[in-house]
Order: C-alpha cells, then structure tokens, then sequence
C-alpha cells in the first residue's frame, strides 16, 4: 500500500516488511513506543512485540519528510536522514518477523548468548539495509521524498554485519543459493533459530541426507549448528575497537570461520556415517561382537549347493560300508546285511533276556 501520512506509515510498516522479506508473518502487536534518548538507540523490537523508536532520529525526520511531501531537490543531508529513518524502520520490522508456529519472543533467551546476538543483529541489517529500496517502493516513499532511493545512509552495527555478510556468503558457496537468500531465510526466523536454519541449509546440500538415518537428522543439525557459533562469540567486543578498517575486518573474518566450523562438521559426520557398522557381515560368516572381543575366527558354515537336500543318516552297517568304500579298503566279503532275527545282539544263541536300556559305563 502507499502510503501519504506518517500514521499510515506507522500502520504499513509490518505488512511492507513482510512483503519484501515473503516472511509467514510479523509479531508487531501494533503498538509504538518512545525509545529512551539514554539507550542511545534508533530503535528497539521490544521482546513483547512493541517496537520503539526515537524521536530525535527517527519520529522527527519522518513527520518532516511527509512534511515537505513531493519537494524536489532537497539537500543530500536532508535525504539521508529520511532514508536512515526508515531503514531503522525497515530493520525493527524484520526484526518482528518469523516462522510459521514461532513468535519474535521465542529468540529472547537465545539472543542473550553472544553468538545468536551477533548473528541477529547482523543479518537483520544486512538484509534490512540491502533491500531497503524495495521496502521504500513497497510503501511508496519515492513519491513522498523524491531521491530518497538514492541518498547515501550509513551501515548500523559495524562490529556485527561485516561477519554477517561474510556468514550469508560462505553458506550461499557451500549451498548453492545466493547470499541475499542466504540473508532473506536467517531473516525471517527469530534469534533462536538463525544458526539453525544455516545448519539446516548446508546438511541438506551435503552427502549427508543419503548417509545419516532420519532419526539422526536432528542430531546431526544441531552439531554443525554448535559448531559455527563460537567464532562468532567475541564479536560484541569489537565494538570498542576504534579503527573502522581492523573492526570491518575482524568481524568478517569471524564470519568466515564460523561458516568454516560448519564446513569441518559437516566433513566429520560425513566421514562417521561412512564408517561399517559393528555388526558387518563377511564373507562366508559372520562377524560378532563376541568374536571381536575375543579374537577368534568366525565360524563359517560348509558350502552347500542350492537345491540339495541334505544327506539322510545311515543305519550303522551301511555307513561303516560307506565309510570303508571311501576310505580306500575294500569291503569284507562276507558282510552282508543282518537279518532282523540277528539284530539287537552280538552273541550267537537264542537270548532269553528282555531287551535293555542303554548301556550304562560303570
């Protein structure tokens, strides 16, 4: 919608952020607060959805800029500070913005940890700031403020988007996506799951869906998603680093080893899921726990050809004859199969006695 008045832009401004971003929705509850000239702050995205704003360097020059609507030829330093005023507007909104089932208030203790702090802030002005122009056509403020869209306006949190851009760029190399993409998916989910989503992106882009199960999946993630956050860690203290060029820097350089970090877990999972399973089979036998703990050699079963059957028992005549024929010895000529009146005795003579049991060894 285009707006003409500083109200109706104060109305628009989570529907044009969720546009530009294609964002499930923004958790702005509607409310606008005053943010405290002692934050030192252009803006605040309170954790109970109020989104704040300064009067000074925000509420001032955007009054003034509907204002002067449709004045042409304002000075340069008039235009920046309409366009600073509402990329502060742009970047509280993305700020808002999350996941289907998911709420700006589910990163509020996440964000308490140095790494997703950095990474919050960092690719919410990275795509804050790149797709501002978009944002400023979503509302139509080129009409209000012409030149608006060309005025120069200063990058915020040195110390945290240099890392975030070079972030958004090594996960579009290891993924495939571009890194503005890369920016618009970590964009759109809350504090808490930004490492995620970039964890999420490079396992799916890996070997690793043909190698881990599924019911290892989760595990998987959540060890490439710990292990970018440390390099990410000691970036809040490059704020007080009074050399711009060493804090740009830095800052980009913590962002690369972050991406690094995931790269080394992904390889490390990918080298585990290759491995044989405890219980491999071999050839002709089978390996088991047992035989490895002891050393012994598998048993292995004798060979047998498909579709034979296995050879019936002998009564104890015929398999001595056999075994005599195999053996190489010729076969007594006299033997010959007994006759039942001859069977169940050694002895010559008619036997009176019943018949016995088993033998029993005294």
């Amino acid at each position: 919608m285009k707006v003409t008045t500083y109200n109706q832009l104060m109305v628009e401004q989570a529907r044009a952020a969720i546009r530009v971003a294609g964002a499930h929705h923004s958790s702005w509850n509607g409310k606008i607060g005053v943010t405290p000239p002692e934050d030192n702050a252009h803006g605040v995205a309170e954790w109970n959805h109020t989104i704040t704003y300064a009067d000074r360097s925000v509420k001032a020059p955007l009054q003034e800029m509907f204002e002067n609507a449709r004045v042409y030829n304002q000075d340069p330093e008039t235009l920046r500070s309409y366009r600073e005023a509402v990329k502060t507007v742009h970047h509280e909104n993305t700020h808002m913005l999350a996941a289907e089932g998911t709420e700006h208030s589910d990163g509020a203790a996440p964000f308490q940890n140095l790494p997703e702090q950095a990474l919050e802030e960092g690719i919410t002005e990275v795509h804050s700031y790149d797709n501002l122009n978009e944002y400023i056509d979503e509302l139509g403020l080129e009409e209000i403020a012409p030149g608006i869209k060309t005025a120069e306006a200063r990058s915020s949190y040195p110390h945290y988007t240099p890392a975030a851009r070079r972030f958004a760029e090594g996960i579009g190399r290891e993924t495939g996506v571009e890194p503005a993409e890369v920016a618009r998916r970590l964009a759109i989910v809350n504090a808490g799951e930004k490492f995620r989503t970039a964890a999420e992106m490079m396992y799916e882009s890996s070997d690793l869906p043909g190698k881990v199960p599924e019911s290892e999946r989760e595990a998987a993630i959540g060890r490439i998603e710990a292990a970018m956050k440390p390099p990410m860690a000691g970036l809040k203290e490059l704020k007080q680093e009074p050399d711009p060029d060493r804090k740009r820097r830095e800052s980009a350089l913590a962002g690369g080893r972050s991406v690094s970090a995931g790269k080394d877990a992904v390889r490390a999972l990918s080298k585990e899921w290759s491995q044989p399973a405890p219980e491999t089979r071999v050839e002709r036998g089978v390996t088991t726990e047992q035989n490895l703990s002891t050393g012994q050699a598998p048993q292995q079963a004798a060979p047998q050809t498909p579709g034979t059957a296995q050879p019936q028992e002998l009564p104890p005549d015929l398999a001595t004859a056999v075994h005599a024929s195999r053996s190489g010895s010729a076969p007594l000529a006299s033997a010959s199969r007994l006759g039942e009146n001859n069977m169940g005795s050694r002895r010559s003579g008619p036997q009176n006695s019943p018949e016995r049991g088993p033998e029993l060894q005294r």
